[in-house]
């Protein structure tokens, strides 16, 4: 993988993994609820805050990072926060399907590592070469491209006093 820094890898390697906290202050003071899913996941109720954090972040990302891919770049569909991981997201996927062939993970807990599993994979769905492997942390930022020839999955997860609660933000370039 080219420099931490060179956004070229989300075109190159499917993914592209980078430190930013500048969204994250968005959140600041704005707490949180979740409530059950049809998914093994909880998710992130749109009060007011949340709301007005999450449109803002989505934003923010879009011109300061997608911006740089494509200046004629979309904003997708409506940003969610998930706490946990379903079953589905644990096998090789492309999320191209739902609409978006951006998407950015934005990471508010460490619960990745490998006791309790929730690591990120990326790889060419051809050759089935990997791209990247890696734990994502609190305050880490995941850029995946979803185009046809990349897929993904999340290692399997055990929730051991911890929770994995992860911002999920699409495009369109």
């Amino acid at each position: 993988m080219r420099g931490e820094h060179d956004l070229s890898n989300l075109i190159i390697n499917g993914v592209w993994p980078h430190k930013d906290l500048t969204p994250f202050k968005f959140f600041e003071g704005v707490q949180i609820p979740f409530v059950e899913s049809d998914k093994e996941y909880t998710v992130a109720v749109h009060t007011e805050k949340v709301a007005h954090a999450l449109a803002t972040t989505h934003k923010y990302l879009g011109d300061k990072y997608i911006s740089k891919v494509s200046s004629k770049y979309k904003l997708h569909g409506r940003p969610q926060i998930v706490n946990g991981v379903d079953y589905e997201s644990t096998l090789w996927h492309n999320d191209l399907k739902e609409g978006a062939n951006i998407a950015i993970l934005m990471y508010f807990t460490s619960a990745c590592n490998k006791e309790q599993g929730g690591s990120l994979s990326v790889r060419n769905k051809q050759t089935k070469e990997l791209s990247c492997w890696l734990y994502p942390g609190k305050n880490d930022l995941i850029f995946l491209n979803h185009s046809k020839v990349w897929e993904h999955r999340v290692g399997k997860f055990k929730l051991i006093n911890n929770e994995r609660i992860v911002g999920c933000f699409d495009y369109n370039i």
